[in-house]
């Protein structure tokens, strides 16, 4: 290794960038003290409530679906490997371990879940293209998100942080969170105010894009210990007590009942088609 350049931990990743504090977007406590000349935000929405809801808003996000339902188009996603640096880690006997494999998760249709080291180019009505890198994930029992860093100087640079909360109370919420900065090509003017306010209203639209009804819910199955309903056939309908005949005389074992005519001068009534139920609500009375 050349002198020139520092020692690398083995487990080093390139991070092609435009900002620095890479990761910083982990830490709450970026909001108070953010990396200077960046304008920190911390955004939430509640989703409701319950294991199925907390389900579903973490396959919508790990699959784009905040980009995606905002009206992002999300383009040349090329999938990265997982890994990021995430400290060392020992056996019992105190001696350095390997870092295991990523456990690959897929959405209701297949798309992979985000990984770390994935790049993407997002591109929103009216805007420059933006090239960003996933720097890393989080995958809790009641916590999951990724984050991502911007690419390029095509607008407001910085970190982005999207997660989904079960909370302990049972609730859900969506939270994002991290800093952004206008680029580097002079004094923060109105162009560099208005890249900044861009970047935090595509971020509310984005968590406001995982709300329940906001787009089509991914089809997970069957909650636990709900069964299929099972679709019955169309029932004839019932006679309508107010149209029943009088009762009349019961035909010897030998004689064929004659059919019964329909009174003059009153239609006969329409029981409709099996399928959708009779198309009057009443029958007439019959006379005797």
């Amino acid at each position: 290794m050349s002198q020139d350049q520092p020692p690398r931990r083995s487990s080093h990743v390139e991070m092609p960038v435009a900002y620095a504090a890479v990761g910083a977007s982990k830490d709450p406590d970026v909001v108070k003290y953010p990396p200077e000349g960046t304008t920190p935000y911390e955004e939430e929405l509640r989703l409701g409530s319950g294991q199925d809801r907390f389900l579903i808003a973490s396959s919508l996000l790990m699959t784009w679906g905040a980009q995606r339902g905002s009206g992002v188009r999300v383009t040349d996603i090329v999938r990265g490997t997982g890994s990021e640096y995430v400290g060392p880690s020992f056996d019992g006997d105190g001696k350095p371990e390997a870092a295991g494999d990523v456990e690959e998760q897929f959405g209701p249709d297949g798309e992979p879940y985000i990984v770390a080291g994935t790049t993407a180019v997002l591109h929103a009505e009216g805007q420059d293209p933006r090239s960003v890198l996933v720097v890393y994930t989080v995958d809790e029992e009641r916590r999951v998100g990724f984050a991502w860093g911007t690419g390029d100087e095509a607008g407001a640079v910085g970190e982005q942080l999207f997660v989904i909360e079960h909370r302990a109370d049972d609730t859900v919420w969506a939270v994002a969170r991290g800093f952004v900065a206008a680029p580097k090509n002079g004094l923060l003017g109105l162009r560099g105010r208005a890249d900044v306010r861009t970047a935090l209203d595509a971020v509310k639209r984005g968590i406001a894009a995982l709300a329940p009804g906001a787009q089509p819910a991914p089809d997970l199955g069957p909650s636990a210990g709900e069964q299929p309903v099972a679709v019955e056939p169309a029932a004839e309908p019932e006679p309508d007590p107010a149209a029943a005949p009088a009762p009349q005389r019961e035909p010897a074992p030998d004689e064929a009942p004659a059919p019964e005519a329909a009174p003059a001068g009153e239609p006969e009534a329409d029981s409709g088609d099996a399928a959708t139920g009779p198309t009057h609500q009443r029958r007439p009375s019959k006379r005797t």
